[in-house]
């Protein structure tokens, strides 16, 4: 048995005694899961997607009493793949140093020593539920958009970075993979980002102008009905944010399409009216998950689309943040366990760009 909580700091004689003022490590605020996708629930694996293409040409000049013919509609389709997921953090009070007031701050000995899911000591065990509920918030964005059924270390030919244990992020196609697959570098909807090809991270940074002619090029390559959407987004790397926000700052250009407005503290950024999405991370995963110790591996990325054309799939979206806590009087184990489901899915081509 172990305990979740960690003390790898000295106390004072007047120790903090309330878990709310403990500083913990800043947490990034990425943008939440319904407002990047649309989250689609009761996901059943191998329920189908079917997509109707355009119809063709029509009307040709009368020449007979029959009526010329048309081509007909072609149908396609995609499957969902959802896959069945879980993890489980254990604590044992009695595995705590002792003298660590800031975690043992029961009433009585028995039984809140060891349970801190119920009882005097149960200011813990929400710390830790509330915990393990804001880490996996964020690991649902890096499933979604990192996972591959191939993933493996630098070492045996992959990307993920040396001592990585593959199994985190092999469990389905996440979103990258699939972009990869469908938008190929020949295609008009990709755009290159060349500082992408450097041979160490100091070749790899964002030269001035770089983020805007990534964005305007994307917007240039997007289809028209891409373009006309109400719900056209662009998904960016911190990277790629900052360098644009450089650039707005550098050529004095805030307006006129290209805006950063302050809205109760938060800035925000659009590029000819379309909201540009800071997906810290993204840059977070690949710097941590995805870098060889000399550069990383495509550190600037852009998607542009809709919602709805990244849709992420479950058989029930309250899965996502539900936890079953509960203390195991047995073995004197606290238990915060997570079980849920999950797929996500790139639909149409020409509702995407992509940049990297």
């Amino acid at each position: 048995m172990s305990s979740a909580i960690n003390s790898t700091f000295s106390f004072n004689p007047e120790e903090l005694k309330d878990w709310t003022l403990v500083i913990n490590e800043l947490t990034f605020n990425n943008p939440q899961l319904t407002q990047i996708h649309d989250v689609q629930e009761g996901i059943k694996h191998d329920m189908q997607i079917v997509f109707a293409g355009r119809m063709g040409l029509m009307g040709k000049k009368i020449t007979s009493c029959t009526p010329n013919e048309i081509e007909g509609i072609q149908l396609t389709q995609k499957f969902w793949r959802p896959v069945f997921e879980d993890f489980r953090l254990k604590h044992c009070s009695a595995d705590v140093n002792e003298q660590d007031k800031l975690v043992n701050q029961m009433a009585r000995m028995n039984p809140d020593y060891f349970n801190v899911i119920e009882g005097s000591s149960s200011v813990l065990g929400n710390f830790l539920v509330g915990k393990v509920t804001e880490a996996f918030n964020e690991n649902i964005i890096r499933k979604v958009w990192f996972s591959d059924t191939a993933a493996d270390t630098i070492a045996n030919g992959g990307v993920l970075t040396n001592g990585t244990d593959v199994d985190y992020f092999n469990t389905f196609d996440g979103l990258f993979k699939q972009y990869f697959a469908d938008i190929l570098i020949t295609d008009k909807n990709y755009v290159e980002i060349t500082a992408n090809q450097g041979a160490s991270y100091a070749a790899q940074v964002l030269g001035d102008g770089d983020s805007m002619a990534v964005l305007k090029s994307m917007y240039n390559s997007a289809d028209s009905r891409l373009q006309n959407s109400p719900n056209i987004q662009f998904l960016v790397t911190r990277s790629l944010w900052d360098g644009y926000l450089n650039d707005l700052e550098s050529t004095q250009n805030a307006g006129a399409g290209n805006t950063f407005i302050n809205e109760n503290g938060q800035l925000t950024l659009t590029y000819r009216g379309i909201p540009v999405v800071k997906m810290e991370k993204w840059d977070r995963v690949i710097e941590e998950y995805e870098n060889d110790g000399t550069k990383l591996n495509l550190p600037h990325r852009a998607v542009l689309t809709t919602p709805d054309n990244i849709p992420v799939g479950t058989l029930a979206q309250s899965d996502f943040g539900t936890l079953n806590a509960f203390y195991d009087q047995y073995f004197r184990e606290n238990v915060i366990d997570g079980t849920y489901s999950i797929d996500s899915k790139h639909l149409e081509n020409y509702l995407s760009v992509i940049a990297y």
